[in-house]
This record gives structure tokens, sequence and C-alpha cells, in this order.
């Protein structure tokens, strides 16, 4: 038997995005029910940290699903203010997004804020992009989400469920919605006035195929394809004494390039593995810890267009990049594959095995779930030959001298990183979608990626649900 009951407001995702707002919903007197389809944030394991191998959490990965998001619980992570994130700037207002920034700081992180820092000045002659950057180490992201965790379950007006998943959203005359809430020995619908979607990386398909359910206004992406270069700590750092998070874009040969996600500080950076079912992508998490790993990391992500200069569709990345991808791995196909860098570069495969990589490179790789695969042959030529440009010319600034053989020859290529794949929405000032009731924050709206920008959006989009209506919804009973 189908239960049902009702909320003011459904918030799909626990992350940044969906825990600020329902926070700020709950304070407003709105009944929340929120819902992620992973896990306490204590439970989010991921056995790759611990030397093992990616099983896919039995399809629910730890990493991206889950209480906290994107803030994964004891790792390290970045806080950047805006202008990273522009386009939501633009839509919010910039002193507006600053306002809804410094609140987000402060229900996050109480008094204790941490430190920012700019770009050095006149530090490198690529244009790097200056913005306000922090980062967390374990100890105080634990505090951040215990936090947050705290705040929701002081209130009565804030339900959580977790391990369960909204599989249908459907727009009702009268209850403005009905979601179908599923989970093992769970089958239940919900009716909400208001629905925040918030659904992060683990949510990307299903929100994709919502948005064309639900005729929702959106200009498809521009798809990039990424590789993450591991090397030691050596070698990168003066790229962090420029920025903690060093971001330049380079067009090389016709392709925009640029450098994303840099892990290289005082601690060295942490590559996570994000699993989708049929494939598994990387990521990377910043160790501020100092002394903590001897090896750095950062990515390159390329934008995949036609010859015309459209952009690439799923169709498309799913033909010519995910396909061939899976078939580089015997044992687990789609799961991350490791290439030396003289091979990547040369487009060979010499170097056949992660023990023949330690003896050349003199260092094992931070992670050992990978097979040895020839990853620059499911690259396009033209995406090939832009990386390989863009990153001969990057690592003189990152090491501070040109780049020798000998170096050249300690760098591990991993891959495969996918960006940029969510539709871009039309939203409203206010993170309203063009379907009225439906608000959007974090990554799904295509607009912004980062943790302060996910929980602004969802503040703002819980600030306009409130103004919107004074009379709550009454819950209903179960039938």
């Amino acid at each position: 038997m189908t239960s049902r009951t009702a909320a003011d407001v459904l918030v799909i995702g626990a992350g940044p995005a969906g825990m600020l707002a329902a926070d700020r919903l709950a304070q407003g007197g709105a009944r929340v029910l929120l819902v992620d389809a992973g896990r306490v944030h204590t439970s989010r394991i991921c056995p790759v940290d611990r030397g093992k191998s990616c099983h896919g959490c039995r399809g629910i990965c730890n990493v991206i699903s889950g209480f906290g998001g994107s803030i994964h619980y004891g790792d390290g992570v970045k806080l950047s203010r805006f202008p990273s994130g522009r386009r939501l700037a633009e839509l919010l207002g910039a002193e507006r997004a600053d306002a809804l920034t410094d609140e987000v700081l402060e229900r996050m992180c109480g008094v204790a804020w941490p430190t920012f820092r700019r770009a050095l000045a006149h530090s490198t002659a690529l244009a790097v992009k200056d913005y306000p950057v922090a980062s967390l180490n374990s100890d105080q992201v634990r505090v951040v989400i215990n936090r947050l965790h705290a705040r929701l379950a002081r209130t009565e007006r804030v339900t959580l469920r977790l391990g369960v998943e909204v599989t249908e959203l459907q727009p009702d005359d009268q209850a403005g919605f009905i979601a179908r809430l599923q989970a093992p020995g769970v089958d239940e619908q919900v009716a909400a006035r208001y629905v925040v979607s918030a659904v992060g990386r683990r949510g990307q398909r299903w929100w994709a195929t919502q948005i064309r359910r639900l005729g929702l206004a959106h200009t498809a992406p521009t798809p990039s394809v990424g590789l993450r270069f591991e090397a030691p700590l050596g070698l990168l750092r003066r790229g962090a004494l420029v920025h903690d998070d060093f971001k330049t874009t380079l067009v090389r040969h016709g392709v925009k390039v640029k450098t994303f996600c840099f892990c290289a500080g005082p601690g060295g950076g942490r590559i996570k593995f994000t699993d989708y079912g049929d494939h598994t992508l990387l990521d990377g998490h910043v160790i501020p810890e100092a002394g903590t790993s001897q090896l750095g990391n950062f990515a390159l992500l390329a934008q995949l267009r036609d010859e015309h200069g459209s952009p690439r569709s799923a169709e498309w990345v799913e033909e010519y990049l995910l396909r061939p991808y899976r078939s580089l791995r015997s044992d687990r196909p789609g799961k991350p594959v490791l290439q030396w860098y003289p091979d990547w570069r040369d487009k060979q495969l010499t170097c056949s095995s992660l023990e023949d990589f330690a003896q050349r490179a003199g260092h094992a790789p931070s992670l050992s779930d990978y097979q040895v695969a020839n990853l620059a042959a499911i690259l396009p030529n033209a995406v090939h030959t832009a990386m390989r440009a863009v990153f001969e010319e990057l690592m003189p600034v990152f090491a501070g001298h040109p780049l020798e053989a000998d170096q050249a020859e300690r760098i591990a290529v991993i891959g495969l990183e996918l960006e940029s794949l969510w539709d871009e929405l039309a939203l409203s000032e206010h993170m309203e979608t063009s379907f009225p009731g439906l608000y959007a924050a974090g990554d799904c709206t295509g607009l912004a990626q980062g943790i302060l920008q996910a929980a602004v959006a969802g503040l703002a989009a819980a600030d306009h649900v409130l103004a919107t209506t004074t009379v709550p919804v009454p819950l209903g009973g179960s039938t």
C-alpha cells in the first residue's frame, strides 16, 4: 500500500543547497521534507580512500550521495567566494550575493570563519582568476556538517529522510506537486506546495529527464572532458603559492582548456572516485593538513565542440567518450585508468602496470584502484593536442622552471573526468524555474559550482518561497 504525506516544501538533496534551504525554510515557519538517496554523514565511507576497490556502494556512491553532499565528512574542502560563480552572482545581484554568502558562512561556521586568500598580484604572466578562497581541513569539515545536522535536528519543522530516492515528480492542480519516494520497503507519495531541487551530481541524469518532461526552459550545456595530473608536490607548489585554487583558461589549437580543482597546497591533494553506476569519474579534494601527502594533482578540462563550434551532445559524449572509456579496463569496465605521462604525451603504452609505473616514476600513485591503459587513445585528436600544449605551458609556472625529462617521468595522467553536463536553466532572480513553485539550487542549475554558491542559491530559493506564501499547507496523514 502506498502511503501519502504532505509538506509545505519538498527539498530534494541534502547537500549544501538543500541543507541551507531547509534550515531557512524551517526558521520561517514552513514544514519541510528533506530527502536524500544517500546515507548519514558519519557512514559515508569511501573504500578507495582506504586502499580498497570501488564497488559502487550498492548503487548509492558515498562520495556524491548522503547528508553533506559535496561537503564530504572527513575530507578537506575549498570554499570560494564570488566572483567565483559569476553567472549566479549576476542573476542574484552582486550585493545580494555577497550578503547571502556572509549568512551562509555564519550558518555553517558560526563565528569561526575561515581565512580567505586571493591571488598574488603580478605573480605569473598567465591570467589567473582572482577570487577569495579558503580551505577547511578535515576537522573543520566535521564541525561544519555536525553543526548543520544539529540545526536541522533541533526543529520539528524539518523531517530528514535518508536512503530515499525521489523517482517521480508530477505537477498537481490542488497540491502543487506530487512526488513519489522509494526505498527498500518504502513506496510513498508526498504532496508539496513547493519543491526545491538540489539534487547534485547523484541526480544529474534524473534531473535532465525531469527538465525535459516538465518542459522547463533551459539551454544545453557545453560539456568538457577532463584528465587529472598527479605529480610530486615540488612540481606543483609554486602554483599553489600564486592561488590556492589556481584557475586559468587558455585556447590552444582551437580548443578551450582550463585548469580545474587545483589540489597542491601544504598537504597535497586527494583524488576521489565518484560512481555513477555504469562508469566512475574523478574528482579532487584538497588536503590542508601539512605533510599529509607528498603528491598533488590538478585537472585540465577541454571543451567539447564539433567542427562548427557547436557543443557536443550528451549522446555524443556517451558514444565517443564513455563507451570507449568503459572498454579500457578488462577487470571492471568504466573504472578510472592511469597512464604514465610520457606515454600519454606520445599516445602509446610502454608502461603497462602500476608496478611498472612506480619503478619508472619513483613513487606509487596515491590510490591503487587503477589499471594502466592508453587513456590518450580515447580523446579526440584536437583535444589531446590542446591539452598537451596547455600542460607543457603550465608546468614551468607550477614548478618554477622548465620541466626536465626526468621530472616528466614522475607524472601520472588519470581519467576520466567530465564536467559541465548540466543543462543551464532559465531562472528568476529567486532561483525559480519556468515552472511556478519549482526551484533549483546548486549544480543542477547549470549556473555555478561550489559549496558556497550552492548554499547561497538554496537560501535565495527559500527566501522567495517564504515571501510567496504565509499560509502553511496542512500536513496530511497516511492512506
